[in-house]
């Protein structure tokens, strides 16, 4: 959640940073396992409006 724009942000940008965890089972020529991968991704956003909501 952003509180104001990006406009006073350095490069007028906020950075950002996604990530994803997957959990694989698999199996295959009588065998079974588990994956764990993380993986992850980083841009920068311009936020350009922003909108206000209030919950009582």
């Amino acid at each position: 959640m952003y509180e104001r724009t990006s406009a006073q942000a350095p490069g007028g940008r906020y950075p950002v940073t996604a990530t994803s965890t997957w959990d694989v089972a698999w199996e295959g020529a009588g065998q079974t396992g588990t994956i764990t991968t993380t993986r992850q991704s980083q841009t920068s956003l311009a936020i350009g409006e922003v909108q206000v909501l209030n919950v009582p």
